[in-house]
């Protein structure tokens, strides 16, 4: 049987990328399996530190940033699975 594992996706207040980690959850103390970090992309970290500031628009430009991250934080988890040759029907459930 495998092992219930976990995924958990994270960016610091740096926004210098997205942090992905593969957690074996199913033994008496956590297992970190696999660890990938995936820098942002130049547009993508503008337009975050951007929604600090007032501005024009801010709903619409949050909404192309969420989109924007969450296409990020796919390539994070595609990333972490191919590293830790895991198939996504493995996981049980992602954390961000």
């Amino acid at each position: 049987m495998t092992p219930p594992l976990f995924i958990g996706l994270m960016s610091g207040t740096s926004l210098d990328g997205i942090d992905a980690v593969l957690a074996d959850l199913g033994g008496p103390q956590p297992r970190t399996l696999a660890h990938v970090h995936r820098p942002f992309e130049p547009a993508l970290r503008d337009a975050l530190l951007a929604l600090n500031l007032r501005g024009d628009d801010e709903l619409h430009r949050a909404a192309l940033a969420g989109a924007d991250l969450a296409r990020a934080s796919a390539a994070a988890v595609h990333a972490l699975l191919q590293s830790a040759r895991v198939t996504a029907a493995d996981v049980r459930a992602i954390g961000s």
